[in-house]
């Protein structure tokens, strides 16, 4: 079981999102890192599809998972996963290359399927919205 945790929306460090604040407090910033997949554009949140052999990445930051489990289950709530078939996100494990080297296994939280949405081929949700200026959704 992991013992890290890959986030890549709004639970980036950089989001300011509550859950951020949150997460800060129960785990440790390792720092970015990425892995194959697919990343999606809901407008105020993003989706991945992971696949090892996905022609894309994912950037985003890896937390080390501290002893406490109901971060994780406070995380599952927030995903609005529970582990059922109908589930938007189900919790995956991947393996995340660290920017600084090196890699780790890490949790993450993974769309069931490819959905019908803008797809952001750099695989950055906060770069792209910061590109995409004031109207774009905030994280």
């Amino acid at each position: 079981m992991p013992d890290h945790l890959f986030v890549y929306g709004t639970l980036r460090a950089e989001s300011g999102h509550p859950m951020t604040r949150r997460l800060r407090v129960g785990a440790k910033l390792l720092g970015r890192g990425s892995t194959p997949g697919a990343l999606y554009d809901f407008g105020e949140y993003p989706g991945a599809v992971f696949a090892a052999d996905a022609r894309y990445r994912v950037i985003g930051d890896v937390f080390k998972l501290g002893p406490n489990p109901r971060l994780l289950a406070d995380l599952d709530k927030y995903e609005g996963f529970k582990g059922e078939d109908d589930d938007l996100f189900r919790r995956i494990p991947v393996e995340v290359h660290l920017d600084q080297g090196g890699t780790v296994e890490a949790w993450t939280y993974g769309l069931r399927e490819s959905p019908r949405a803008r797809l952001i081929g750099a695989g950055d949700f906060i770069a792209d919205r910061r590109l995409r200026g004031p109207k774009a959704a905030r994280p």
